[in-house]
C-alpha cells in the first residue's frame, strides 16, 4: 500500500514539475474516490499533513492544466466567465475557464487539516479575481473560518472581495497588502496586486513587489512576467 501511495506521489510531483503540457494525468485533474481512499489511507497512518500537501498538488496541477472546450462546456452556467489567455500580458488575463471541481478540492483539504490555509487562499482568490465567482470564493473562506475561526487572512480576503464586487479596488488592494507579507500568501495574489499598484500610479509599491517576486517565487511564469513588468516601469 505505501508504495503505491509514494508512487502516486512521485507522479503528481512530475506533473507539477513538467507543466501544463504533462499535467492531464486524470488522477490530477478529478475529484474522484480514489483520492479520497488516498487521503483516508495516509490519515491512518498518522500522515494528515502528508496527505494535505498531496492534495495541494492536485489542486495547482488541475488549476494548472488548460481546460478542454471550456467555453463550450460551460456557456450558461452560472458565474461562467472565460477571458483568451494573453501571452503578452498574462497578468491581465489572471486565468480563464470554469474548473468547476476548485472549490470542492480546497474543501476537502480544509477537511483534511483546517490549519493548512494555503490552499483555501489560493482557490479563493482564482474562484473571486481569475473566474470571475465571488459567491463561490465566500462560500469557501466562510467554511475554512468555521474551522479555523482565528484566521485573520481568510477574514482580510472576504472583506476585499466584497470590496472587489463594489468595484473600490483601492480599498480592496488596502485590505490585502497585511497578506502580502505572511510567508503562505500566493504568488498569485502578490502579482495581482502588483499589477493594480503599476495600474494605479504606484510605481515604487509595484516595483518592490514585482522583485519580491523575482526572488522568491519558484514559478517560471510568475518569474518572467515580474521581470517583464519592471522593464515597464523601470
Amino acid at each position: 500500500m505505501l508504495w503505491a501511495l509514494a508512487a502516486s506521489a512521485a507522479l503528481n510531483l512530475a506533473a507539477l514539475r513538467l507543466g501544463p503540457s504533462a499535467s492531464r494525468d486524470p488522477l490530477g485533474v478529478r475529484l474522484s474516490a480514489d483520492n479520497a481512499v488516498e487521503s483516508a489511507s495516509l490519515m491512518s497512518f498518522g500522515m494528515r499533513r502528508l496527505a494535505a500537501d498531496l492534495g495541494l498538488i492536485r489542486l495547482l496541477v488541475y488549476y494548472g492544466t488548460p481546460e478542454p472546450d471550456s467555453r463550450e462546456a460551460h456557456e450558461g452556467e452560472p458565474g461562467h466567465h472565460h477571458e483568451p489567455f494573453d501571452s503578452d500580458h498574462p497578468e491581465r488575463s489572471w486565468g480563464g475557464g470554469f474548473y468547476p471541481e476548485l472549490g470542492p478540492r480546497a474543501r476537502r483539504l480544509l477537511d483534511i487539516d483546517p490549519k493548512f490555509s494555503y490552499p483555501a487562499l489560493f482557490s479563493a482568490g482564482a474562484l473571486a479575481f481569475n473566474l470571475n465567482r465571488p459567491q463561490e470564493a465566500l462560500g469557501l473562506l466562510e467554511y475554512g473560518l468555521k474551522r479555523d475561526p482565528g484566521n485573520f487572512q481568510f477574514h482580510a480576503y472576504i472583506a476585499a472581495i466584497g470590496f472587489h464586487k463594489r468595484g473600490d479596488i483601492a480599498q480592496s488592494v488596502r485590505l490585502l497588502e497585511p497578506v502580502l507579507g505572511q510567508p503562505d500568501c500566493p504568488t498569485m495574489i502578490k502579482s495581482m496586486v502588483a499589477f493594480l499598484y503599476k495600474k494605479s500610479g504606484q510605481r515604487e509599491k509595484a516595483i518592490r513587489l514585482y522583485r519580491e517576486i523575482i526572488e522568491t517565487t519558484r514559478d517560471v511564469g510568475y518569474r518572467e512576467t515580474a521581470e517583464r513588468m519592471l522593464k515597464e516601469i523601470e
